[in-house]
């Protein structure tokens, strides 16, 4: 009897317990965000380490960057027509503990030139080739109702280049904007977004500053015009001669316009003197 009852508590017991719930299954990790490229460029030029080039070539000097940081590297090809030749071993320098964005640019420094971002790798060229490289670069924008802020932070983010808002618009800053452009150059989509923002963009450099209408005019008196295309226009001699680049820039120079050498005025071949008259044949033997 007292075994029954035993029996019976126990069962009872067992049906008055919660059935144990399945083992939940685990949760996937969420994955990672890929870094961008602009990203992985920026951490790898932020690398710390040692930079050691004894009478090096700057082709050198651009193969081993390409190597370490995986990001193509492009130099200007307008510096070439200028004397440097990036097959001489003349590049020197030994840093230590450096950024390799920092000792780049010791490196380069002799040369005149300057390295930054851009959507296609890293660029080197002179102060206002790698201005205009950077704020030429052609994108697209398709915004409606935008924040204004995001909209050209997200630009800049994508292209390296420099722009900048001016801290004291606040909410002005995010304004919404609707605006759909397409292959036009970053620094004609900064302006126009501005624009429908009722705000104003002047260019500082490599630096486009976003501010107030008022503002901006009080500082285009010091600030740059807008860039131009690199290179200039080409144009064929009249006498059939190669095609010559217009207003290169100078390396180490203003940017000033170079004064390309006269062509020489083609002269027209003397005109043939005329045609002497045809001789009068001999009169004829008069008969006896």
């Amino acid at each position: 009897m007292r075994t029954t009852i035993c029996r019976l508590l126990a069962a009872a017991a067992l049906a008055a317990a919660p059935a144990s719930a399945p083992a939940a299954a685990p949760t996937p990790a969420t994955p990672g965000k890929a870094a961008s490229p602009m990203d992985a460029a920026r951490k790898a030029l932020d690398e710390v380490g040692d930079m050691n080039y004894q009478n090096k070539s700057l082709n050198e000097l651009v193969g081993d960057l390409k190597d370490k940081t995986k990001v193509p590297v492009t130099i200007d090809p307008t510096v070439y027509q200028f004397g440097l030749d990036p097959n001489q071993p003349t590049v020197s320098v030994a840093v230590k503990g450096v950024k390799l964005r920092d000792g780049l640019r010791q490196a380069l420094a002799p040369f005149n030139l300057r390295c930054g971002l851009t959507k296609d790798g890293l660029f080197i060229s002179t102060e206002d080739g790698l201005t205009t490289k950077q704020l030429r670069q052609r994108v697209s924008v398709d915004c409606d109702g935008t924040a204004f802020a995001a909209a050209v932070k997200q630009l800049a983010a994508d292209c390296g280049a420099n722009v900048v808002l001016d801290p004291r618009l606040k909410e002005k800053a995010n304004a919404a904007v609707t605006l759909r452009l397409d292959d036009v150059p970053l620094e004609t989509a900064v302006r126009l977004l501005a624009e429908v923002a009722d705000l104003s963009a002047v260019r500082m450099s490599n630096v486009l500053f976003v501010t107030t209408a008022e503002r901006a005019e009080k500082l285009r008196p010091s600030a740059d015009s807008p860039t131009q295309p690199a290179g200039g226009a080409v144009f064929p001699f009249p006498n059939g001669g190669g095609v010559v680049p217009l207003n290169p820039p100078v390396i180490g120079g203003p940017g000033g316009v170079q004064v390309l050498p006269a062509v020489p005025a083609v002269e027209a071949p003397p005109a043939a003197p005329p045609a002497a008259p045809p001789a009068a044949p001999p009169p004829a033997p008069t008969g006896r």
